[in-house]
């Protein structure tokens, strides 16, 4: 798997965190999420131009981004009709500040492999 595997500790507010990138180029990366209940909506931002959104998952979904093999699933399975997003998740050289919807509803890991030029 990956070089540098991060569990996530949110800030106070329940929706923030931070991911150092070790490299010194952009890293994709990889977000695993199991949410503890059903959720409409979950809105990453940080880790892409845009915000990812990924709609109408189950309580216990795990949910799969993997910016490395350009792929999204819920328990193993594609699910594209779930992913809102226009680019995959990546981690820039040095701190990334990254801010998760309903974080405290949520298991969130991210991994990556930095990356050197």
């Amino acid at each position: 798997m990956a070089d540098n595997y991060y569990p996530i500790t949110f800030d106070l507010e329940g929706t923030g965190f931070s991911v150092t990138n070790t490299g010194t180029a952009p890293s994709p990366c990889v977000i695993t999420i199991v949410p503890r209940v059903s959720l409409l909506n979950v809105s990453i931002e940080g880790l892409s131009k845009d915000p990812i959104v990924i709609s109408n998952i189950a309580a216990n979904d795990i949910v799969v981004i993997d910016g490395e093999n350009r792929t999204f699933t819920i328990n193993d399975q594609e699910a594209w009709n779930k992913y809102h997003g226009w680019q995959f998740p990546h981690v820039e050289p040095g701190v990334n500040e990254v801010t998760i919807s309903n974080g405290t509803q949520l298991e969130v890991e991210i991994a990556y492999n930095a990356r050197y030029i």
